[in-house]
């Protein structure tokens, strides 16, 4: 294995993983803008909310009349962002403990002042028949008679809709990757087996890349953003904010990607061109944390398998002197 540490096959992979990479980065990026302009977060959060509140009337005899009263609590009001054309949007996030809290000061109206299980209890009850009404009644049943489990029953309920909304929504972008990488491949002629012959052939683009590896990695160290995974509670359809792209790191990937000339018109190469693009395509489709993780790693054994330069100069110092 020591053979390989600092090799240029080491060399070819780190370049290779850090184009896919940055590739894998611009097509989050591209995803993000999509979801931005088309609002799929707060469409997504409206359909959730939806499928657990409507087909629940309300004393009008209105189908829909709950989930009306809901979208025009003042809680739910005021996460509305202004919008100039429509007069407010969707939130694209509602905290479970706001949904809760609105679902129960609907269901007791008919009690003002400070609230026990009971008031909730009887507000249930009065309810007309609907699937909201079966819901609750479901969920305070095993309350033991304290208000505070039965509103963590609903906050439950809620971040259980929620973690299937989240659920479909990663699957939905995963497509959209898929798409993106695509257009992306194919626009840019992001051909895997040209990008390795031109890694293994110019050892200035080689250095070049293993520098703007090294330095990708060293910036995300200190301050990680790559990551593109769900975690923020506050906001659970939405990736952990990654660092886009920098114009030193797409002036690297012109020096691999492009099409040229001849290229583009020579029939002979579709074959090549096919089987590298399916490549490249597959691998950014992979996503950027798992590029991120690999690329980490490989520096990790290049820096492991370099001899530290003081001691190489040491070594070159203190070596014997072979006979004339």
């Amino acid at each position: 294995m020591n053979g390989l540490f600092n090799s240029t096959t080491l060399d070819i992979v780190i370049g290779l993983v850090f184009v896919y990479l940055l590739l894998a980065i611009m097509c989050t990026t591209i995803n993000e803008w999509i979801a931005g302009l088309f609002k799929t977060r707060s469409g997504n959060l409206a359909s959730a909310i939806r499928q657990l509140l409507d087909s629940q009337p309300d004393a009008t005899g209105d189908a829909n009349g709950f989930l009306k009263l809901f979208y025009s609590h003042p809680l739910i009001g005021g996460m509305k962002t202004a919008n100039a054309r429509t007069g407010g949007s969707h939130p694209a996030y509602l905290p479970s403990r706001t949904f809760a809290s609105v679902v129960i000061d609907l269901a007791t109206s008919h009690k003002p002042g400070t609230l026990n299980f009971e008031d909730l209890e009887s507000g249930i009850h009065d309810l007309p028949d609907g699937d909201v009404k079966r819901a609750l009644l479901a969920l305070i049943q095993n309350a033991g008679n304290d208000l505070s489990v039965a509103q963590k029953n609903i906050e439950n309920w809620f971040d259980d809709t929620m973690d299937r909304v989240t659920g479909w929504y990663k699957r939905r972008t995963q497509v959209w990757t898929v798409l993106i990488a695509l257009c992306l491949t194919v626009a840019s002629n992001a051909n895997t087996l040209r990008i390795v012959r031109i890694i293994r052939e110019d050892a200035v683009v080689r250095a070049q890349l293993i520098e703007g590896a090294k330095n990708r990695v060293s910036a995300e160290q200190e301050n990680p953003s790559v990551d593109v995974r769900y975690e923020n509670p506050n906001e659970p359809m939405k990736p952990t904010r990654i660092a886009p792209v920098t114009k030193k790191e797409k002036a690297l990937l012109e020096s691999v990607l492009g099409w040229s000339g001849d290229e583009a018109q020579d029939k002979n190469l579709w074959l090549h061109r096919l089987l590298g693009w399916f490549l490249t395509i597959v691998a950014v489709s992979l996503g950027a944390p798992f590029w991120f993780d690999t690329l980490n790693k490989l520096i990790n054994v290049r820096n492991a398998g370099r001899k530290p330069e003081r001691a190489e100069k040491e070594d070159t110092k203190s070596a014997p002197k072979q006979a004339a």
